[in-house]
């Protein structure tokens, strides 16, 4: 369509130019006629695309009209070294003193976007430990299980279906829903999060309300019965009266049957969350913003599907919320945020009867919302957190420069219940012979974005083990005076991509 527009332009300029050398030319105004005549306007200069060199344009035919084929390349590789002291805080290990490794993740992938708005996305993900592979044999079986080659990303999509702005995807990909408190693509960790779905989502009235509806398998329990699935359904609301805020409700369900029976589970959620956002200045660069989320949790469940102690099917009756504030001033190229978090997740307060009211996130982001010591899930707990950062822009040696440094307070929302790690899985079971208080967490991370292609982070957590770790100590195997010490985590990181 471009080249035709092109050339029927090319040929009414020719034919002007034609009737102009036909028509006689008109006499010579006079100077004040002259003044008084408009200046011609300029036609713009037509604005160069910039160039890509990732980008790949394949015509389907000679014709300079011809539909396209248009390939984008992209990839990523991260490479991370920790250490953890002690270990992990599981009781009468053999030995907690510490641990460290590298563990590297390799991205490569190509979005395919075909005529008529038929697209194919596809990228693969090699993840895995350094000296894991046995006697270094590049093909040998890994010893962890950690890592190896898998495709992280393999989907169909269009971005108007029917021709009425529906967008569809089908495929291996991956889903985020909100603030992702409860679905998240788990980015820090190095396999991260894809599931097996199909999306559906559509915008009205300028984008201000859309809809999304997903469905997503989540293991095929060895294809008996029904597997272990989940529906989901959102509705976000974006008015342009308020910038920068959104209202969304969002309803899941999760479904498990396996065949021994024994952990099968039924569970709907229900979330509601506004995210806001208003300037105090005329020029935004004094703002605050400020987010609230409720969850309630519904159905049935086992012992062993929702991990905590009970009875079978017992009735999930449980809830969680989380509460966000900061203040965000900017001067320049400089960017500072003061800000508050309190998050919720309730606990049981009779574990072992017919109701299971422990919070439990199906796929949580402990790691951004509960200290990067990864030490705190979101199930039977109180936090309340307090941070402060600060971004400068264009250093002139690197684009961006970002400054973190956060602190947490970790207490058992509920004395009768347990000490749940961000998998939801138990680290110690709880009683009220013991007290509340996990512990307390301070955090400082560093982030040096070079340029688009380069980014480095380094970063310290410090756990201090609060007096529930110390009064739950068992004190046996080597190493065991460790399980009531506090905790130092330590990482740096390099991240390539393009």
């Amino acid at each position: 369509m471009f080249a035709r527009a092109c050339i029927w332009a090319l040929a009414m300029a020719l034919s002007s130019a034609v009737a102009s050398a036909q028509t006689p030319a008109p006499e010579k105004a006079d100077d004040d006629k002259a003044a008084n005549q408009p200046a011609k306007e300029t036609a713009p200069p037509e604005k160069k695309e910039k160039f890509d060199p990732f980008t790949l344009r394949i015509p389907l035919s000679d014709e300079d009209d011809a539909d396209t084929i248009t390939l984008r390349f992209f990839g990523q590789h991260r490479t991370r070294y920790e250490l953890r002291a002690p270990a992990t805080y599981a009781p009468g290990l053999a030995d907690q003193t510490s641990v460290q490794q590298f563990n590297m993740r390799t991205r490569l992938g190509v979005d395919a976007k075909f005529p008529y708005n038929a697209n194919f996305l596809f990228e693969l993900q090699d993840v895995r430990l350094w000296g894991d592979e046995p006697r270094a044999a590049a093909n040998s079986v890994n010893t962890s299980g950690f890592e190896g080659l898998d495709v992280l990303q393999a989907y169909f999509y269009t971005t108007n279906l029917f021709d009425v702005g529906i967008e569809a995807y089908v495929g291996r990909q991956k889903f985020t829903v909100g603030n992702q408190r409860l679905i998240s693509t788990l980015e820090w960790a190095a396999p991260s999060r894809a599931w097996d779905g199909v999306r559906i989502q559509r915008s009205f009235f300028d984008k201000q309300l859309a809809f999304m509806g997903m469905a997503m398998l989540i293991n095929d329990l060895a294809r008996v019965r029904d597997d272990e699935w989940m529906l989901g359904f959102s509705a976000r609301w974006a008015p342009d009266f308020l910038k920068k805020c959104d209202l969304e409700l969002l309803v899941l369900f999760f479904n498990r049957d396996d065949a021994a029976g024994t952990t099968d589970g039924h569970v709907g959620m229900a979330s509601l969350r506004w995210n806001g956002w208003h300037g105090l200045n005329a020029d935004d660069s004094l703002a605050i913003a400020y987010t609230a989320e409720g969850i309630a949790q519904f159905g049935t469940a086992d012992s062993a599907y929702w991990g905590t102690p009970g009875k079978d099917d017992a009735n999930v009756q449980a809830f969680g919320a989380a509460v966000t504030f900061d203040f965000l001033a900017s001067f320049g190229q400089h960017t500072f945020r003061v800000g508050a978090e309190w998050d919720y997740a309730s606990g049981d307060s009779n574990p072992t009867d017919n109701d299971f009211q422990t919070f439990r996130s199906p796929f949580p982001f402990g790691h951004k919302y509960h200290g990067f010591a990864d030490q705190i899930g979101w199930r039977n707990l109180n936090d309340i957190s307090l941070a402060i950062s600060w971004t400068v822009k264009n250093l002139g040696f690197v684009e961006s420069l970002s400054l973190l440094l956060q602190g947490h307070n970790f207490q058992r929302a509920n004395d009768d219940d347990a000490w749940y790690n961000p998998g939801g899985g138990v680290i110690r079971a709880g009683s009220p012979n013991e007290s509340d208080l996990l512990g307390n967490e301070l955090d400082f991370v560093v982030n040096v974005k070079v340029n688009r292609w380069v980014a480095f982070e380094a970063g310290w957590a410090h756990f201090f083990a609060g007096r529930f770790v110390k009064q739950t100590a068992t004190g046996t195997g080597q190493g065991s005076d460790n399980e009531d010490s506090d905790m130092d985590f330590v990482w740096t990181q390099l991240t390539l991509q393009f």
